[in-house]
């Protein structure tokens, strides 16, 4: 791992420069996961037509899943959900914990993620089967716990806003034999419907927040349920996790490792995300001399001839980590406590959904042989 500082240009262009030719070409591809309470069962279609659905659809580098039932693996960290640019929630069990959920989901809402909401989580009056906590406070966008509507092959109804991405593509909808939606059309402040179903029902809503929408309808195709739908909901689902997912993000991962003052740890200034033209502040704590190098690379997975993550005791940093791709280096300054690295981000719109991984090594001369210890690393996602 070579240390060493480069202070003339921004960080981000240098990165960025390491793989030019082939942002030219790419398109944005989200990593996405289904965070739900569709059934007990693993192996149910409840999970695996969605599933399906958004593998097959080619727009997603990563489609995960989590089973926030106690079947499951009950309610995500916000550091999970950090490492995904949306996620897809919906009920048809009751969740472990849904005011715990309902926290974490703000949570993420604030550090820049994507929610998508679907039928019954922004509809059921089940006692436990909605997102409580935080999320009742402004998260929400079609208002939940108004019941279910029904209606045998609902179809399309009036598109209020045709330009909208999750309409792209979208010129027809069919509801399944029961045709679930919420039946309240009651919306958050500053939310707003897209488009409906025939009978008026919400059948697509966006938040004040263009990285929150809600569908109104059971996100699973006919075959599996007939509360879902059989044909022009799998296009809406995709647009919509597509167009949720342009929030900018740091989703620390990993950890670090001890040192004189503790494990240091590299976090974004609390309102401070990699948006489009504006400038990221992170902090480095822990620090003994007030001095840090952040590595910054376009991979999590290999660093040259290397797999990441690489035991860093092999140089003399005995139970740290290389965490992220150290292609390019910058020196941060400031105080044991905290050592501030910022950095604008272009306003280019080819950044759209570029990612840099990195990691902050704090100087530590006599903690190891090496003179380093090093942080978490973390995802960095340019978005709006």
């Amino acid at each position: 791992m070579m240390l060493h500082s480069v202070s003339t240009r921004p960080a981000l262009v240098l990165a960025a420069a390491l793989t030019m030719p082939a942002l030219a070409t790419a398109q944005f591809q989200p990593r996405i996961a289904i965070v739900a309470a569709a059934s007990a069962t693993a192996t149910a279609c409840a999970w695996t037509d969605p599933l399906q659905v958004l593998q097959q659809s080619g727009q997603f580098a990563v489609v995960d899943v989590y089973n926030v039932m106690t079947t499951g693996t009950g309610t995500p960290t916000l550091t999970t959900l950090l490492q995904y640019d949306a996620i897809l929630t919906f009920t048809n069990g009751t969740p472990a914990n849904n005011v715990a959920l309902g926290n974490v989901f703000a949570d993420y809402v604030d550090a820049g993620g994507g929610v998508v909401v679907a039928v019954f989580a922004n509809s059921t009056t089940t006692a436990g089967r909605n997102i409580g906590g935080r999320w009742q406070n402004g998260y929400e966008v079609i208002l939940d716990q108004s019941g279910n509507a029904s209606g045998a092959g609902g179809t399309l109804g009036t598109v209020q806003v045709p330009g909208h991405p999750s309409m792209i593509g979208v010129t027809s909808f069919l509801g399944g034999s029961v045709g679930s939606r919420p039946n309240g059309t009651a919306l958050e402040v500053g939310a707003f419907v897209v488009a409906e179903w025939n009978n008026g029902k919400i059948l697509v809503a966006q938040g004040a927040n263009p990285n929150r929408i809600d569908l109104g309808f059971y996100p699973i195709r006919s075959a599996c349920s007939g509360s879902g739908y059989v044909s022009g909901g799998d296009q809406i689902m995709v647009n919509s996790m597509l167009a949720a997912a342009k929030g900018a993000t740091f989703g620390p991962y990993g950890t670090g490792c001890a040192g004189s003052l503790g494990v240091p740890a590299w976090q974004a200034v609390t309102g401070s995300r990699p948006v489009l033209g504006q400038t990221l502040t992170t902090q480095v704590a822990n620090a003994p001399l007030g001095l840090a190098v952040i590595g910054l690379g376009v991979s999590n997975t290999s660093s040259g001839l290397l797999t990441l993550p690489f035991d860093l005791g092999l140089i003399g940093m005995p139970g740290c980590s290389l965490l992220a791709d150290p292609a390019v280096t910058e020196v941060a300054v400031g105080t044991p406590s905290g050592v501030p690295w910022s950095f604008t981000i272009p306003n280019v719109p080819i950044f759209l959904g570029f990612v840099i991984y990195g990691q902050a090594f704090p100087f530590d001369p006599t903690v190891n042989p090496f003179g380093f210890t090093a942080t978490n690393g973390a995802r960095i996602k340019v978005g709006l």
